[in-house]
């Protein structure tokens, strides 16, 4: 895990309990968990790059993203190992620096080929079996800072996580 330094992240159903709310206008509303947020600002913070890839385009994720300081948020992505392989060859990364957090069949692919894969407790079954880690929150409810947590623990790196927030009090 020592060379990973992108997360990409899946949005429904891994920052999001998957559900959709639409009223009878063009309002739509998403629930994200703020401790997984934590946990995403203190990444980008630490020098990860944070990268938001989903197949639905929503303006209260592009707000999201953006609240946290994802600056790399992609919208409408049908095919999405092939704009990340886009992106790799773009900003001189590749697979071996990637960890990925989805939960669906259209995440297989890409997490098939990461060098760390984390899902949410509710993934699909054969998400699950490519996971280097289920985590035991479900999607929405803290599975996103469980996993990443996780990374930096395995990386050494979770203590200036603890640190950095000691030294505020």
């Amino acid at each position: 895990m020592k060379n990973i330094n992108t997360i990409f992240l899946d949005v429904d159903g891994t920052l999001t309990d998957g559900k959709i709310y639409l009223d009878n206008g063009k309002n739509e509303f998403k629930a994200f968990n703020v401790k997984d947020g934590l946990m995403i600002v203190q990444m980008i913070k630490m020098g990860y790059d944070v990268i938001i890839m989903t197949g639905r385009n929503s303006e209260v994720v592009a707000r999201r993203a953006a609240e946290l300081g994802i600056e790399e948020c992609y919208q409408g992505v049908r095919d999405k190992k092939a704009a990340l392989e886009k992106l790799m060859k773009e900003n001189d990364f590749g697979y071996g620096n990637l960890a990925y957090l989805g939960d669906d069949l259209n995440d297989l692919s890409v997490m098939k080929e990461a060098r760390f894969a984390g899902c949410p407790a509710d993934a699909a079954a054969e998400v699950k079996e490519v996971s280097d880690l289920v985590s035991e929150f479900k999607g929405g409810d803290g599975a996103v800072r469980e996993i990443l947590s996780h990374i930096l623990k395995a990386k050494g790196e979770y203590n200036k996580v603890i640190e950095s927030f000691s030294e505020s009090s």
